[in-house]
């Protein structure tokens, strides 16, 4: 077994999608960082008064902004006047002078840009991760080469076995490079431009852990892609699977049932990259007063864990049923 799996993994380093695979792990994790960078640019040039959309928009309040208080205020009194309610308020406190955090985002601590990235970049990456395990396994059967290598290897089970392994583990460095990417290429970023990262000791143990978590993901969507390979024997068959889930399931039932969304696989990798997660949900929008009622819902890490492992299992089953019971060409 072990001797087969060295034999793939020789195999798969030869493929060209383990390179482009690579490759793309590492331009979407540079993309990420240029947005960093490109924030943190124009913060800075919005502080310093050279970007122009930033000091039109602060041009505009110098001229008409107390004139707008003063509107406001006007229109809020007369509404407490009108409805005897003196609880009104159309937030005319909050109007001020505008800023550079609120027209581009204030920049996040180096932990918290971790987090937004990390959880962001994890689907574009297990995607990749999946792409390269059913790409291998199903161009052995469009090539129909698969039945010469059971002429060498004739026991189906451990050769489902070692392809499968051996694209887990080469899921591990088409993740990790883009991982790593990110890790390294965040504090530059902020080092350059001159930001504090700030960040405490349990903030750092909570995304050493969350990279294990995206890692170990990456594996199983490596295992998942060649079993699925098996299991259709086409990779086209298994991009347009995994469109058709996306945009029907995640996209279309996630948006009409809100609550249903924490049986979906997007939300629980969510919860399984975060340690659990929260989202809010509303609720009786359709009552007298058409307020919607906030519900909060929350996704444990053991559910997520579970439910993902089940999927993975499922399919690995179903693939290795058929590839023992029917014929390879």
């Amino acid at each position: 077994m072990i001797r087969l799996v060295g034999v793939e993994l020789h195999r798969l380093r030869a493929r060209r999608i383990v390179v482009l695979a690579l490759v793309a792990s590492a331009l979407i994790a540079g993309f990420a960082l240029f947005t960093v960078n490109q924030q943190a640019v124009q913060l800075e040039r919005a502080r310093s008064g050279a970007d122009a959309a930033f000091q039109e928009q602060l041009r505009w309040w110098e001229e008409n902004g107390e004139r707008e208080r003063a509107s406001c205020l006007q229109s809020q009194e007369e509404e407490r006047r009108l409805s005897g309610d003196a609880s009104v308020d159309f937030g005319c406190d909050q109007m001020q002078a505008p800023t550079p955090e609120q027209m581009y985002g204030a920049m996040p601590s180096l932990a918290g840009q971790y987090d937004e990235l990390l959880l962001a970049l994890a689907y574009p990456f297990l995607l990749l991760a999946l792409l390269v395990g059913s790409t291998h396994v199903a161009a052995e059967f469009t090539h129909r080469t698969m039945g010469s290598w059971l002429t060498f290897v004739p026991r189906r089970g451990v050769v489902f076995a070692a392809k499968v392994v051996a694209a887990a583990i080469v899921a591990l460095p088409v993740t990790g490079v883009g991982v790593s990417l990110v890790l390294l290429g965040v504090p530059a970023v902020f080092r350059w431009h001159g930001i504090d990262g700030g960040g405490t000791a349990d903030q750092w143990v909570v995304l050493a852990w969350a990279v294990v978590r995206i890692m170990v993901l990456g594996a199983l969507a490596g295992a998942l892609g060649a079993a699925a390979g098996f299991l259709v024997r086409h990779s086209a068959v298994v991009v347009g699977v995994l469109l058709g889930y996306l945009a029907v399931v995640e996209g279309i039932l996630g948006a009409s049932l809100p609550q249903a969304s924490r049986y979906l696989l997007g939300r629980n990798i969510q919860g399984f990259v975060e340690n659990g997660t929260r989202w809010t949900v509303y609720a009786d929008c359709w009552g007298p007063t058409g307020e919607c009622r906030e519900v909060v819902e929350r996704l444990s890490f053991a559910q997520s864990a579970t439910t993902l492992i089940l999927v993975v299992l499922l399919v690995v089953g179903l693939a290795l049923w058929r590839f023992l019971r029917t014929d390879v060409d």
